[in-house]
């Protein structure tokens, strides 16, 4: 086993809920799934922000926030908290992971990409022989997007609500 796949498709059109919903599949099937989501932060019906959550131990850190603070990153109207994002991040970089284990990225996007820990972790997983379902933003343009792109052996799948349940069953016929 060693795919890897890449979800790319506009805002809202479902990848989050489709990574949640592969992660219930292979975790029933006894396979050893590693890495993070990055769940919206909603106060009432706004979000506030977002955090970065294990998928294993489900600790959860701040990754950005509305708001005025103390933070030299920002996108939008957010402040990106890449002290906390890499502690999370931090965990994955000297586990030895096995083969059959899966890892599982929400998400590659501009905030994650702040982070030079993450771009050379990404960079590391991708050359390794571990499987790999990761989103990465549409609008993304950073090198990493492209030099993932240019992995041959890299699965890419544009989702939007049309083909959901479609790649859904792709991507578990792949791993």
């Amino acid at each position: 086993m060693n795919t890897k796949i890449l979800i790319t498709g506009p805002p809202r059109c479902g990848k989050s809920t489709l990574i949640v919903k592969l992660i219930e599949y292979f975790s029933k099937r006894q396979i050893t799934v590693h890495g993070f989501l990055t769940p919206e932060v909603r106060e009432g019906s706004n979000r506030i922000g977002f955090d970065i959550e294990d998928i294993k131990t489900k600790e959860r850190e701040k990754l950005a926030r509305k708001g005025n603070y103390s933070t030299k990153y920002h996108l939008g109207s957010y402040c990106v908290f890449i002290e906390s994002f890499e502690k999370i991040i931090s965990k994955y970089e000297d586990i030895r992971f096995q083969e059959g284990d899966l890892i599982i990225i929400d998400e590659i996007g501009k905030m994650e990409l702040f982070s030079k820990r993450f771009q050379n972790f990404i960079t590391k997983i991708f050359a390794s022989n571990i499987s790999i379902i990761a989103t990465i933003g549409l609008t993304v343009k950073h090198p990493i997007r492209e030099h993932l792109l240019n992995i041959p052996d890299v699965n890419l799948f544009n989702l939007d609500r049309q083909n959901f349940q479609r790649t859904y069953q792709k991507i578990i016929l792949m791993i």
